[in-house]
């Protein structure tokens, strides 16, 4: 698949690669965009785009791979740019085991983006230097997943928040999900000093402060709605139809990894 489009910022490079439509139109759950930082990427692109992501990398050395957590979509070249750049992958630890490994993927995720390339992954120091002088801290964001780590650049105040925001209005939401340690982890960000929010798949987003806090108003918000009626005895399924609506082709095509019952079941979540 070819190039979707760039990024554009003057400082920080990436593009975004992923599923196309037949008229070019792509979709935010289906593409993922990879960051450069002269010698440093953040994240690294399903598999089936290696062709496109390797061309994009070829330009200059790779010195360090940031992951911000260990979904298909975002470690899925790792193992590829480990072997073709000799670059240090780095990652919260909660992903080694998976990162040298593999973890099941459902048929959907395997026709979009393919399997994950194995790759030794090392933690994250307590800085991450760049080519250009600065630096980024990794912070863990757990939620969406147990090893969401966001980067964090606080001179230019810059958050590469992976997929802490993605969207101010969730509907769904993976089995593994967890809306309280969201919430958590969002009051955590929005208490950074910064603006200029990266995406993996929204893309650069100049008021980022302002998206996340959107997200946590509107996470904490259902949260509440969510356990005031199951407290009044209403199932998950009755509480899904009331807030959000029947399941769709989301969660069909996904096997259910991907519902808005799993969202529900993420409000009540400890």
């Amino acid at each position: 698949m070819p190039l979707i489009h760039t990024i554009d910022h003057p400082v920080v490079e990436g593009i975004r690669v992923g599923r196309v439509g037949p008229k070019g139109k792509y979709r935010i759950n289906t593409t993922c965009i990879v960051y450069r930082l002269g010698d440093t990427i953040i994240d690294t692109g399903p598999t089936k785009e290696w062709q496109t992501v390797k061309q994009f990398l070829e330009a200059r050395k790779v010195r360090q791979a940031l992951l911000t957590h260990y979904h298909e979509d975002h470690s899925g070249n790792c193992g590829h740019i480990q072997a073709c750049f000799n670059s240090v992958i780095h990652s919260h630890k909660n992903n080694h085991k998976k990162l040298a490994s593999g973890f099941r993927l459902n048929f959907s995720s395997k026709h979009i983006f393919g399997e994950i390339s194995f790759a030794d992954a090392q933690s994250f120091p307590d800085e991450l230097p760049l080519d250009n002088g600065l630096s980024l801290k990794a912070l863990h964001m757990p939620g969406h997943s147990s090893d969401m780590t966001t980067l964090y650049e606080p001179n230019e105040g810059w958050l590469f928040s992976g997929d802490l925001y993605v969207s101010s209005q969730v509907r769904y939401a993976h089995r593994e999900e967890n809306v309280s340690e969201q919430i958590q982890s969002l009051q955590a960000a929005v208490a950074l000093d910064f603006e200029s929010l990266f995406c993996a798949h929204r893309g650069f987003l100049v008021d980022g402060k302002q998206a996340l806090q959107n997200k946590l108003d509107f996470l904490v918000s259902l949260q509440q709605e969510v356990q005031h009626l199951y407290a009044k005895g209403w199932s998950v399924s009755a509480i899904r139809r009331k807030l959000l609506g029947r399941e769709d082709t989301v969660a069909l095509f996904s096997g259910f990894d991907m519902s808005k019952n799993h969202l529900i079941q993420a409000c009540l979540k400890p």
